[in-house]
């Protein structure tokens, strides 16, 4: 004969199986849901790409308000700094790469511009010529290539940090069309070697990575921490072209670029604290449901108690 159950403790156990089942959210957010996860929209934006060095002075004096003018004009400006790989501790054989594709004839000065890869500006710019330079840059673009960035962080129980870049291309590339990815950092002097005095360097690209339409990579620099690549790559639905790539390490942004024949078609960065997803989605969903057990649990033990 099966014992009897009382109301009051089939009461307790349907509670204890309601707080298993709210917990989950809790468990799984640990191993599934990102750290953090950001993304950006767009593709309109310039590229100002700077050639400078951590041992050139005029570099000291034009740098900082680069920087600043760099941050007020976000919305229309992504800034990649290039090192050149001499001595310059931050100097990376991407910029090497980068310079090559402009097939400069002439020796460069420090500190270089150039906007969408044109215009070059050479030497002591003032703040003016870069805004009347990318004015121009502007009226030049005749149209831009639509694009998403999805960046997402895990962070691991030694703090490591692992990140995953996702573009969307969201109309059909041309066959001459390659994407350059830029990882870009704030990166602090520790020596007094090739130092001009500026102890922190913004925007600087420590990897590149420069592939085509169908995913093939053709030029590749890994820098301290090196890339993985989605062996899914190009993934396509709906007349969206995923690519995915997958990386390790401090990290302030990505700049993705798409260009058609040597012509930018579209720019889009993505940096951290920038337009933020909630990471916090199945936790804050968690924590409502589970104050709604509590309540749950407090009517039905009163009702228990009058029995």
């Amino acid at each position: 004969m099966r014992p009897v159950i009382s109301a009051h403790n089939m009461q307790m156990r349907m509670l204890l199986v309601l707080f298993v089942l709210l917990l989950q959210p809790f468990a799984l957010a640990d191993t599934t849901t990102p750290t953090e996860t950001r993304e950006a929209h767009g593709g309109h934006a310039i590229l100002l790409e700077q050639y400078t060095a951590t041992w050139c002075d005029s570099c000291a004096t034009i740098d900082p308000w680069v920087t600043d003018f760099a941050d007020s004009h976000s919305s229309r400006v992504e800034r990649v700094a290039l090192h050149p790989n001499d001595h310059d501790p931050f100097g990376n054989p991407l910029t090497t790469k980068r310079i090559a594709q402009k097939q400069v004839e002439h020796q460069l000065q420090l500190p270089t511009f150039w906007f969408d890869g044109q215009g070059e500006l050479q030497g002591a710019v003032s703040q003016s010529l870069l805004e009347n330079e990318l004015r121009s840059a502007e009226a030049n673009r005749a149209d831009w290539i639509g694009m998403s960035v999805w960046w997402d962080t895990w962070v691991n129980d030694s703090q490591e940090k692992a990140h995953q870049l996702s573009i969307h291309v969201n109309e059909e590339l041309s066959a001459n069309v390659t994407i350059t990815v830029f990882r870009i950092q704030s990166l602090e002097m520790t020596s007094e070697i090739a130092n001009n005095g500026i102890d922190v360097h913004h925007d600087v690209a420590t990897q590149m990575i420069t592939f085509d339409r169908d995913g093939i990579v053709s030029h590749i620099f890994d820098g301290d921490y090196g890339w993985t690549i989605s062996s899914d790559n190009p993934h396509h639905q709906g007349g969206v072209t995923e690519y995915k790539f997958s990386t390790q390490g401090e990290v302030d942004g990505f700049v993705t670029v798409i260009e058609d024949n040597g012509q930018v078609r579209s720019v889009v960065g993505i940096h951290d604290g920038e337009n933020p997803r909630n990471p916090e989605i199945y936790e804050n969903l968690g924590l409502f449901w589970l104050i709604v057990a509590l309540a749950m649990s407090s009517i039905l033990l009163a009702r228990g108690g009058k029995q």
